[in-house]
């Protein structure tokens, strides 16, 4: 079974301490995910990478695709910073890749101290694969290769992948308080949705529990209310710290939810063909 190496964005630009609390917060929504799944993991991480090892990484993938804070991630083969025993991995890595013509390319990073940049590495490598792979008459091409080969060394430990697979991005659910979010029809859906996105976590007001069931695999458990007249007194009683409303401008311009609360529109900026867009990314 091969490791998921998982790369989150922006919350990896946090203060030290708030970054620590918001990783915190990933690594265990990603164990509850895969506990509610009944996927036994082990979840390991250092400095902006989470690492995921399941008995089944297929359902993993499908966990971390619908997962927010994650940004992308891929099954990757570990290796090690030496670069002798990295050179035999890579070659071991990229040899079932080659077909007779392929152009390649070898994309390297690294951080820690290492006695090779990242570009001397990608060429040594390059250089050892392109032999290699004599017989098949591949070759070089930075621009569009057939096949890429990614080496990403860590201190004392090298990752190769093939593939990136995405995810939603955003912030990790609970890191940003409780919304009510009102869902009254299609629209809700995503309003809703962006505001887990954002790392809020959501208590819904619907009558139309249909609804909810977009978000089994975004957010497991989901907790919903029956929607009232008073969206502003539900959200007070239930300690949210906000409403969220699926208005346009035209709806807000004829007269905006009042109260003691903040309400946000997430969808103010968006006009019905993104909107119906972003519908099809959350049902997808």
């Amino acid at each position: 079974m091969p490791t998921l190496m998982v790369r989150y964005g922006e919350l990896g630009l946090k203060s030290p301490s708030v970054r620590r609390r918001f990783e915190n917060a990933l690594l265990d929504d990603i164990r509850r995910r895969h506990a509610l799944a009944k996927v036994p993991c082990v979840i390991s991480s250092m400095r902006g990478r989470v690492f995921v090892d399941s008995d089944n990484w297929r359902k993993s993938c499908e966990i971390l695709s619908h997962t927010f804070g994650v940004v992308s991630f891929s099954p990757v083969t570990r290796s090690t910073s030496e670069l002798a025993k990295l050179t035999q991995d890579t070659l071991d890595f990229a040899r079932p890749l080659m077909f007779g013509g392929a152009s390649f390319a070898i994309r390297s990073r690294r951080s820690g101290n290492h006695p090779y940049t990242s570009q001397t590495l990608a060429e040594s490598l390059g250089a050892a694969v392109l032999k290699d792979n004599e017989p098949k008459h591949i070759r070089v091409s930075l621009d569009a290769p057939d096949v890429e080969v990614s080496v990403e060394v860590r201190d004392t430990q090298a990752f190769l992948f093939s593939s990136a697979l995405g995810g939603p991005g955003g912030m990790p659910l609970g890191t940003q308080g409780r919304m009510l979010c009102v869902i009254e029809d299609e629209r809700g859906i995503a309003s809703t949705w962006l505001m887990m996105k954002r790392g809020c976590s959501a208590l819904v007001a619907t009558n139309d529990p249909q609804h909810l069931t977009v978000f089994d695999k975004w957010y497991p458990n989901l907790k919903s209310i029956d929607l009232q007249g008073d969206a502003m007194k539900q959200a007070v009683e239930a300690e949210c710290i906000g409403v969220t409303l699926s208005w346009s401008l035209n709806a807000i311009e004829k007269g905006a939810l009042k109260g003691d609360l903040p309400v946000l529109y997430p969808l103010v900026g968006m006009n019905d063909e993104e909107v119906s867009a972003l519908l099809a990314k959350i049902r997808a």
